[in-house]
């Protein structure tokens, strides 16, 4: 079977194999390609053949659109320490700000709506958004990965999410909720967004990722159901009547969200892990949504940095690997994903630890 297949395979609970260990290595790769850091024996390799390197499946999310706002004036400096965005309105200039930090990352500390008396701007920021779709170099990153893993149909966010992490911001923006202006962008957003999902079910590749980074820390049960089950909901139906599979991307403590999540129809949820790093294993999760949705994770970021004992990651993969072993819709990964920062050698190490530590659903090797 090939690696694809055995990847698709948890998302239908057909599998009876051994744990399959698949570590999103997005944020990692993309971060040391950049900076010219990977491991020696990984300079110059795309992510496919250091997955194969790895011995893992391939996990490839591709952004096949990009936006366009025509008649509104968009303009980007970058510094050593600061990058800004200036958006050109027709009454009004809207600000983003990002310096860099402690990370080496960038953060954003100014956001384009400040105050409700910027709201129209906003409205009209949005109204010219177009998402165009380039689909022209898929067959490019299809071949890159052949039948060694999944590419993935990246989503612009959840309008909701984009609102907070890019709009408004996560504290003066939360205020600004209940003004009518607000509901008018969330509504432009979500119809550019399913008018895009639909584009997308044209193109060849079975799942679909929506990279929203869900926060139960900041999204309320209520908020959920108010701002985000609807949209969850539409996209996974378009999807399901062209075949396609919709997976979500959570990044914090999720257990309050997850039956309401489930309940929206989708079939993947990537970034599951008990605490430290969220707040509910691969077996709590599984008793909230249900058995037809595939879980992503259970083995915490935090175990693949030095300042943590091995027998820390060991542990981690026993535990995770034992509620996969008895679940055919688990996939094992790195919550969320594999940082930056992690120890190389412990992620070189890791497919010999599962494949070794780790019974298969047959019973033992």
């Amino acid at each position: 079977m090939t690696m694809k297949r055995e990847l698709m395979s948890r998302f239908s609970g057909e599998t009876t194999g051994h744990p399959l260990f698949v570590p999103d290595l997005t944020l990692w790769y993309e971060w040391h390609s950049t900076r010219g850091s990977l491991p020696e024996a990984w300079q110059d390799r795309s992510l496919p053949e250091i997955t194969r390197l790895m011995g893992v499946p391939a996990w490839l999310p591709a952004q096949l659109w990009s936006i366009e706002t025509p008649g509104i004036a968009v303009r980007t400096t970058e510094t050593a320490d600061e990058r800004t965005i200036t958006y050109e309105m027709s009454n009004k200039t809207l600000v983003a700000r990002w310096t860099q930090g402690p990370d080496d990352d960038w953060w954003q500390t100014e956001y384009p709506v400040r105050s409700e008396e910027d709201l129209e701007a906003a409205i009209e920021l949005v109204e010219s958004r177009d998402y165009v779709l380039a689909p022209s170099n898929l067959s490019d990153v299809e071949g890159h990965v052949g039948s060694d893993g999944i590419v993935a149909l990246e989503l612009p966010k959840r309008p909701y999410s984009e609102l907070l992490h890019d709009l408004v911001g996560w504290s003066e923006g939360l205020l600004l909720l209940d003004r009518p202006e607000v509901e008018a962008i969330l509504s432009l957003l979500e119809s550019k967004l399913q008018h895009l999902v639909e584009q997308i079910t044209r193109l060849p590749g079975e799942i679909v990722l929506s990279p929203d980074n869900l926060d139960g820390q900041f999204i309320s049960p209520g908020a959920f159901e108010r701002y985000l089950s609807g949209s969850y909901r539409r996209t996974a139906e378009i999807l399901h009547d062209h075949g396609k599979q919709l997976v979500v991307h959570i990044g914090g403590p999720i257990k309050r969200l997850l039956s309401a999540l489930a309940a929206t129809g989708v079939d993947g949820i990537q970034g599951i892990c008990g605490p430290p790093q969220s707040d509910a294993s691969l077996p709590e999760a599984r008793d909230l949504v249900g058995p037809e949705v595939t879980l992503w994770g259970g083995i915490p970021q935090d175990a693949l940095l030095k300042m943590h004992a091995w027998a820390y990651l060991e542990g981690a993969i026993i535990e995770a690997g034992e509620a996969a072993a008895e679940d055919p819709r688990i996939l094992l990964g790195v919550a969320d994903r594999v940082p930056v920062s992690a120890d190389i050698e412990r992620l070189k190490a890791m497919t010999t630890l599962i494949t070794e530590t780790l019974p298969s659903r047959d019973g033992p090797n």
